[in-house]
C-alpha cells in the first residue's frame, strides 16, 4: 500500500478520476462525492462514522459563562438542515462527544432539538433582551474557524440561524497555526473543530477535566465543575464495567446540561475508490484497518 499526501481536495478527486490513485477515505467534500457518484470508473462506499464535530464555548467569557446562553445557542441551531443541505445527508446528529457505538454511551440526557422560541426565552432569562440600539440584536459573539471551506460554510450557516434569535455572530477564519495558537491560549469566545478517532473511549471526558487545561490537556474552554472532576476520578479508579457505566452516565448528564461543547454531528465515513478495489468495508472510527480485507479485481 502506497500512501500519498495530496493537500488539495480537488486534486485528490482528479487523481481518482484519471486512475493515478485508487482510494481515498473521507477526504472529499460532499459536493465532490455527489459528482464522483456519476463517474462509471469509480465506486462510493459509505457507512456511519464516529468522528465528532462541535462548537466549543469559552467559560471565561462573561456571556458564555451563563448556562442559559449556551443552551440557547444549542436550541437555535438547526442541525438537521445543515446536515441535509451542507453535508448532503452524510452525517448523523450527535447527542454527546461519545458516540452511540461506545459501551459507555448513555442517550438519556438533555437534548436540544431546533427550537428558536426556546432559545429566545433562554436569552431573555440570561438577561440579554433584544436591543433597539443594536438593530434588535441581543449580543455580539465571535466564532473562530480554520480556513477549510466546509468549516467556513458551517460558520455562515450558524451566523444566519443565530441571527434569527438575536445573536450577531462574527466569523474569523484563521490559518491553522494561528487558529490552534489562539484556542490553546484561550483567545476565543467560540470555535469549531472535530475530534477524529479519539472520542470512542469514555476517557475522552477528561477533555472537560479542570486539571486538563492547556498546556496540561485540551480543556481549552476552561470548563470547571468539582462534581464532574470527582466523578471522573471515581470512574478511573473503578474496575467493574457496570459500575463505571453508572458513574459515566452521571458524567454525561452533567455535560449535557452544562454544554462545554455544542454537539453537532458524527460525520459519515465515505470512500471513493476505483472499481478495481473490492471488499471495502469502513470502520466507524475511520481507521485504516479495513485495508487488510480489500482485494483487487
Amino acid at each position: 500500500v502506497h500512501f500519498r499526501v495530496v493537500p488539495e481536495a480537488i486534486v485528490r478527486a482528479l487523481e481518482l478520476r484519471k486512475g493515478a490513485a485508487d482510494l481515498e477515505v473521507s477526504s472529499l467534500t460532499p459536493d465532490m462525492i455527489a459528482v464522483m457518484r456519476n463517474d462509471p470508473a469509480v465506486e462510493v462506499t459509505e457507512g456511519p462514522g464516529t468522528n465528532y464535530a462541535y462548537v466549543a464555548m469559552n467559560f471565561d467569557d462573561p456571556i458564555l459563562a451563563r448556562r442559559e446562553v449556551r443552551q440557547a445557542l444549542a436550541s437555535a441551531t438547526d442541525r438537521e438542515s445543515i446536515v441535509r443541505y451542507l453535508y448532503r445527508g452524510l452525517a448523523r446528529l450527535a447527542g454527546s462527544i461519545l458516540p452511540p457505538e461506545s459501551w459507555a454511551y448513555d442517550g438519556n440526557v438533555a437534548q436540544y432539538p431546533y427550537d428558536p422560541a426556546r432559545a429566545e426565552k433562554l436569552l431573555d432569562t440570561a438577561g440579554l433582551p433584544r436591543k433597539p440600539e443594536l438593530g434588535g440584536m441581543r449580543v455580539h459573539l465571535t466564532l473562530k474557524t480554520s480556513t477549510d471551506e466546509s468549516t467556513r460554510l458551517l460558520g455562515a450557516a450558524l451566523q444566519e440561524q443565530w441571527r434569527r434569535v438575536g445573536v450577531d455572530l462574527d466569523l474569523r477564519s484563521l490559518e491553522t497555526a494561528t487558529f490552534f495558537s489562539d484556542i490553546g491560549k484561550g483567545s476565543f469566545q467560540l470555535y469549531t473543530l472535530r475530534w477524529i478517532g479519539g472520542n470512542n473511549d469514555p476517557d475522552i471526558f477528561e477533555v472537560f477535566n479542570s486539571q486538563r487545561m492547556p498546556p496540561n490537556g485540551n480543556n481549552r474552554g476552561h470548563y470547571r465543575n468539582p462534581r464532574y472532576d470527582a466523578l471522573l476520578a471515581q470512574a478511573r479508579a473503578e474496575t467493574g464495567r457496570d459500575k463505571r457505566r453508572e458513574i459515566l452516565a452521571e458524567v454525561q448528564k452533567i455535560v449535557a446540561e452544562d454544554l462545554p461543547y455544542l454537539n453537532l454531528w458524527y460525520m459519515d465515513n465515505v470512500s471513493v475508490h476505483r472499481k478495481r478495489v473490492a471488499n471495502v468495508t469502513l470502520e466507524p472510527t475511520g481507521s485504516y484497518d479495513f485495508l487488510t480485507g480489500i482485494s483487487l479485481r
